[in-house]
């Protein structure tokens, strides 16, 4: 989003063939980037205006820093010559950014300027991925000079674990006899689905993920039962809570993935994997860390591990099948009953039947569209296929990021399920993604009001003050008004066919919302519980 043009826009279209996509705000620049660099796994580049444009940055910034999302943000900042002097739009903005970024730098001489691109992407890219901020002084960054040709910088590097501490993990592994591989966004971003999928076969043990590790593998493998903490259902707790050995992939196991630490179970020791050494033992102490790119610490840790008792491992395999499988059919006989309201995990789980493979879900963070994260009401069902928001869960970020997924991957449907409070947080990009024909979804699960800070107010049996929406928004219209199709269902008979017809728009580029009345405070019995134990 540019504010004088001059500034990166006219080199751009003068120079390159670099497509520009115009946001109607900074912070969806940045949120764009985020989801493309989710099903990239790349760098992706936002721009935006000096002084306040920079600060509407940081809470993107500080998202894909949470998920460990290469994402790096320009802005022509303050000039040099009038820095500290009451300039336009003064802002120290690297001293703003570097709290939420891997790295935050100021080019104070334009010759480095190869140098300090090449390092902004080594930096985004390795270990740990994260953001980069970087901030072109105005002057700067139209001063005419000589400089060295741009040299791309290194692919990124991936590092082993230590062969002593592979095989202190082989060794716990082998005396499990109820293990679940419990994955988080390290996984995901280093490809790891095929050495999750062939460790737990060998093992018999079940797959389960964070937010952040969901499509790590398709979640209609038999052996995949679901996320935790906050977000558990009935067959993966079950399962979780009897587990004696934990293998955590590539997360920092922060609160809303183990309940602030209350899910574990007592009797589990624990292995953890991760390629930032800094996250070891960050909130629990594991009886064997390995450190290292996650898909190659399984590889090593396979090779480690003897062929083990074949007949207890098959006899697990066949134990987490049926425990899917029954789970499964209770849970398409409850989404399928037709109520008024509608209720949301019909919703949800429409959405697989209609839109089906080759689909990726963007979510949301609100207490209705939380049931998209609700295992197998519904269900990842391609490997990669899923943007959740990081711990910090900034709302609007996934109505606005379904611009990006859409960008990054045109080959895939793009579906959103959101709240109506997050929706009128983003609604002013419904327009971009006309202008970009992008045929994308948006599920608008309507309460009309902000449901889960409600939800605090019920169960406390407070006033519903500021929670509320006395006047709300008419987001059909709105999307309307933007070049999108919409349309508001009340009628649960009727869900399918709305969703039918949005596929079917955007097979046309069209962009389509849809929203829903929905039943209020109508949760998942886990949310449910969740709030219980943690209030007591």
């Amino acid at each position: 989003m540019p504010g004088n043009p001059a500034h990166l826009v006219a080199d751009i279209v003068a120079e390159t063939d670099i497509a520009i996509v115009l946001n109607r705000h900074e912070h969806s620049g940045v949120a764009c980037a985020y989801a493309a660099a989710r099903m990239t796994g790349k760098p992706q580049i936002a721009f935006g205006n000096p002084g306040p444009g920079i600060t509407n940055m940081v809470t993107g910034m500080l998202e894909a820093h949470s998920a460990s999302l290469p994402v790096i943000c320009l802005s022509n900042g303050t000039p040099m010559a009038t820095d500290g002097q009451g300039a336009f739009q003064e802002l120290d903005s690297v001293a703003l950014m570097r709290p939420v970024s891997k790295w935050a730098t100021r080019i104070v001489d334009p010759a480095t300027t190869p140098w300090v691109l090449a390092r902004a992407f080594q930096i985004a890219w390795a270990g740990r991925p994260g953001p980069v901020f970087i901030d072109v002084p105005s002057d700067i960054g139209l001063e005419p000079v000589d400089m060295e040709d741009y040299k791309p910088a290194p692919r990124r590097r991936r590092s082993r674990p230590d062969r002593r501490d592979i095989e202190e993990a082989a060794a716990l592994v082998n005396e499990s006899r109820q293990p679940v591989i419990w994955c988080g966004n390290g996984a995901y971003s280093a490809h790891a689905g095929g050495q999750v999928v062939t460790l737990a076969e060998r093992l018999g043990a079940a797959i389960m993920t964070t937010p952040g590790g969901r499509g790590v593998v398709a979640e209609d493998h038999p052996l995949f039962l679901g996320q935790t903490g906050l977000y558990f259902t009935k067959a993966g707790k079950d399962w979780f809570d009897g587990a004696d050995l934990l293998i955590s992939v590539g997360s920092r196991l922060e609160e809303f993935s183990t309940g602030g630490g209350r899910y574990w179970p007592e009797q589990a020791r624990f292995v953890q994997i991760d390629i930032d050494p800094q996250a070891i033992a960050l909130n629990k102490r594991p009886d064997a860390a390995l450190v290292g790119d996650a898909a190659l610490a399984l590889d090593d840790l396979l090779a480690a591990l003897g062929e083990g008792p074949a007949d207890a491992a098959g006899t697990r395999c066949e134990t987490i099948t049926k425990l899917q499988s029954d789970y499964l059919d209770e849970v398409a006989l409850d989404a399928q009953k037709q109520e008024s309201p509608v209720r949301a995990r019909q919703v949800v789980h429409a959405i697989n039947t209609v839109f089906g493979h080759d689909t990726i879900m963007v979510h949301e963070n609100g207490g209705a569209d939380l049931w998209s994260y609700y295992w197998p009401y519904y269900r990842v069902l391609d490997a990669g296929d899923d943007i959740p928001m990081g711990e910090q869960t900034a709302m609007g970020m996934g109505v606005i990021g379904t611009i990006g997924a859409k960008l990054a991957r045109p080959d895939k449907q793009v579906v959103c399920v959101t709240g109506d409070g997050a929706a009128q947080m983003a609604m002013m990009e419904f327009a971009t993604a006309a202008e970009q024909k992008l045929g994308v979804t948006w599920v608008v699960l309507n309460n009309q009001m902000f449901g889960w800070p409600q939800y605090g107010q019920v169960l406390t049996n407070r006033p519903h003050a500021a929670t509320n929406f006395e006047v709300p928004a008419d987001l059909p219209a709105i999307a309307r008004a933007q070049g999108c199709e919409a349309e508001h269902v009340s009628d649960p008979a009727e869900v399918e066919e709305a969703l039918a017809r949005a596929r079917d728009a955007n097979k046309h580029g069209v962009p389509y919302l849809i929203d829903v009345a929905i039943k209020h405070h109508d949760y998942p019995p886990h949310f449910v519980t969740h709030h219980e134990v943690t209030r007591s």
